[in-house]
């Protein structure tokens, strides 16, 4: 029973870190367009702990309105300097699936990176583990035959 939740476990967290590897790359290509707006940018927390110096996060949200009318909200972090994340308050270009608006992205984040092949990487190494056949325990096989 141990043994099929882990499996369990393992092909689940396979599927959304592979999932999530490969959606902000497919939204630029399936995703539809809207205009939206950049409401609020702000500062969050202090320096980021990296070798390059004067690195902030940004906190970015937005708004855009679907053909429908409705108006759907998004956030999005962003690394920049100690001027700003070079998002500006105004019009901004953000791309959504149709069929579920809510999942959307800064179209300037739609786009592949390393960091998703890593996560992609990672993602189909634990669907590997998943399906992988068992071996037997050396301690539970039974006796050796003699020839």
């Amino acid at each position: 029973m141990k043994q099929l939740a882990t499996r369990i476990f393992l092909l689940l967290l396979g599927v959304v870190l592979a999932g999530y590897a490969v959606l902000a790359p497919a939204l630029r290509f399936v995703g539809t367009r809207a205009v939206g707006t950049v409401t609020e940018v702000r500062r969050q927390g202090g320096e980021r702990n990296t070798a390059v110096r004067n690195q902030y996060d940004y906190g970015v949200g937005y708004h855009f309105t679907l053909p429908d009318g409705r108006r759907i909200e998004g956030a999005a972090t962003v690394v920049g300097d100690s001027v700003g994340p070079g998002v500006a308050k105004g019009p901004t270009t953000v791309r959504y699936l149709a069929a579920w608006p809510r999942v959307n992205l800064l179209e300037a984040h739609a786009r592949f990176s390393a960091g998703h092949a890593i996560l992609l990487a990672v993602g189909a190494v634990l669907l590997v583990l998943a399906f992988k056949p068992q071996r037997p325990h050396p301690a539970r096989r039974g006796p050796k035959a003699r020839d």
